[in-house]
């Protein structure tokens, strides 16, 4: 499984983020690397296809949005929303359904 974890620098929730990813990876089993791709301008995130800071890709799947149904790259900070609340951090449950989304197709 390939996880990686898109960050601009300076961005606060991106060792939140590595650390949810481990923890989660752990409750699974499985012990994974994750590639930090660091998006460095505009030019880069619209090259990257970069949906904000921090962003996470399950086998190259975004875990919130179809990729293919934004053009919305940019330099900027993400923020995920649930019925509850809204974070700079991905819910524990998005990433942890794209790992079984994932584990399922590699099947």
């Amino acid at each position: 499984m390939k996880i990686e974890l898109l960050v601009f620098d300076g961005c606060p929730n991106s060792e939140p983020t590595e650390k949810l990813i481990r923890e989660t990876m752990s409750e699974f089993g499985s012990d994974v690397k994750i590639e930090v791709v660091t998006v460095v301008d505009n030019d880069d995130a619209v090259a990257k296809r970069f949906l904000g800071s921090p962003s996470v890709r399950v086998n190259g799947k975004d875990l919130e949005i179809e990729e293919d149904a934004t053009t919305q790259y940019s330099m900027r900070c993400r923020i995920y929303r649930t019925d509850e609340s809204q974070s700079g951090i991905p819910p524990k449950e998005l990433l942890t359904k794209a790992i079984q989304a994932a584990q399922k197709r590699s099947e």
